[in-house]
């Protein structure tokens, strides 16, 4: 099979599923058991029948659900993801707005988990039952089980409060000024415009949650690199390549590892993709103005039309990065190319 109709196919398989997503979400956001009339209009306006019948007809909430749906996906198809009623700005500007910091903050996290889940994941295949090997594993063991937001609260207690090493929380100290925007990446950005005070002080404040959401990715690639790997050492094919004389560092890497990461690339896409979708704990308590902030706060108002956007993006976040991960299996396993 040529790449060209590999990437068709894939992509002809994920209309039908992006549908399917927007009738499962507009499902779910309105069976909801709240108003969003209750949450957003002054407590003397609710009184006023004429106020909530104009707020109704304003946001379309007096229209059946049927109605709202299909004008919802006229206006999604048109590339519009409607207004918020809580910001009252089109939700295309806001997520543009927030969206780069989660994006800076995911794409760190996931270069951190990744640099530590796949050293930790072979050595503690390679060293199997040392007590390196038993190292590793309670590391994973509590990066997977240890609640983030709890581990940020200790991060930012005992490296920011007590120690001084590291910035506390936001993007930026308060006296330092956004660089000019061109990415929506602080450290990019700063770099781009020369100015270093600002890039080292964007690069302090990121540090810590960075580091705190991969621990948590690090825990879960570490064990899946660990038993992939382990079960690659095993086969045939390995002890062929041994027996010919080769370097173990050789035999590991090149042949073995390469195998073994099929299904690390799986779970690399869907952990890249949940912490795109904005890890609200950790923006919370870091004072990160992402995406995840933005949904809490869509969620807590009952603005539909946002908590409608934002699951719509996340969804789309999804899909192309499986789809990637697709393109990747496509390079990775040759298997794949016979079909």
């Amino acid at each position: 099979m040529s790449l060209q109709i590999y990437i068709i196919r894939r992509i002809l398989f994920a209309i039908p599923l992006i549908l399917g997503i927007t009738v499962v979400s507009f499902i779910i956001a309105n069976a909801v058991p709240a108003d969003p009339i209750n949450a957003n209009l002054p407590q003397n306006a609710l009184n006023d029948p004429e106020l909530v019948a104009a707020f109704r007809e304003r946001w379309g909430l007096d229209k059946s659900p049927v109605e709202q749906y299909f004008i919802y996906l006229g206006n999604l198809l048109q590339g519009d993801l409607g207004v918020s009623i809580k910001t009252k700005n089109p939700i295309l500007e806001d997520i543009q707005q927030f969206l780069p910091a989660t994006i800076e903050l995911a794409t760190v996290s996931i270069v951190v988990g990744l640099t530590m889940g796949i050293s930790f994941g072979v050595v503690s295949a390679v060293w199997r039952n040392s007590i390196i090997d038993y190292l590793v594993r309670i590391f994973a063991l509590i990066g997977v089980s240890f609640p983030v937001f709890l581990l940020a609260l200790i991060g930012l207690t005992v490296f920011h409060a007590e120690l001084g090493w590291v910035a506390g929380p936001g993007r930026l100290s308060f006296l330092v000024d956004d660089p000019p925007q061109v990415t929506g990446w602080f450290t990019i950005d700063s770099l781009l415009a020369g100015e270093w005070e600002t890039f080292w002080d964007a690069l302090s404040h990121l540090i810590l949650p960075s580091l705190v959401l991969g621990s948590f990715v690090s825990g879960i690639i570490a064990r899946i690199t660990r038993s992939s790997l382990l079960e690659e050492l095993n086969a045939d094919y390995i002890r062929t390549a041994r027996s010919k004389g080769l370097h173990e560092r050789v035999v590991i890497v090149k042949h073995a590892l390469s195998n073994a990461l099929i299904p690390v690339v799986t779970i690399i896409g869907l952990l890249y993709g949940n912490l795109l979708a904005g890890a609200v704990l950790t923006e919370s308590i870091f004072a990160w103005p992402g995406l995840g902030r933005y949904v809490f706060r869509a969620s807590t108002s009952q603005d539909f039309p946002a908590i409608m956007g934002v699951s719509m993006l996340i969804a789309l976040i999804y899909v192309a990065v499986n789809f990637l991960v697709d393109i990747l299996y496509y390079f990775l396993d040759p298997r794949i190319r016979l079909k």
